[in-house]
């Protein structure tokens, strides 16, 4: 983030140095810049954490009972897929504990043979 908010105020500082602007108007033009692009990364990321907070907030919920399971498989593969759920950027970790929890239920809700 450094890098690109450095690019962005030497883009503006070049832009109003071609215009004819003075030194401290290219500072400040470059200045500008950085303050636009801090501000859109900062909305950015606002809206990024207003869409993924809700189900995030429904699976915590759905899942706390889980992990109060009597079954002790399912109540740690829940506790893993609400871990995994922490770092929604590693798919592959969450695949994984989605799996571990479908095992997990699919044995525990299994009929069981009688004799």
């Amino acid at each position: 983030m450094f890098l690109l908010a450095l690019l962005a105020s030497a883009g503006g500082a070049a832009r109003a140095r071609v215009a004819g602007g003075t030194d401290v108007q290219s500072q400040l033009a470059g200045f500008a810049q950085v303050a636009e692009l801090l501000s859109r990364e900062r909305r950015a990321a606002k809206q990024t954490v207003a869409i993924v907070r809700e189900p995030l907030n429904q699976a915590a919920a759905v899942a706390a009972p889980l992990m109060r399971c009597s079954d002790p498989a399912v109540a740690a593969a829940a506790e893993q897929l609400l871990n995994a759920l922490e770092d929604v950027e590693n798919t592959s970790r969450l695949e994984a504990a989605l799996e571990a929890f479908g095992r997990a239920v699919n044995a525990a809700t299994a009929p069981r043979l009688s004799w």
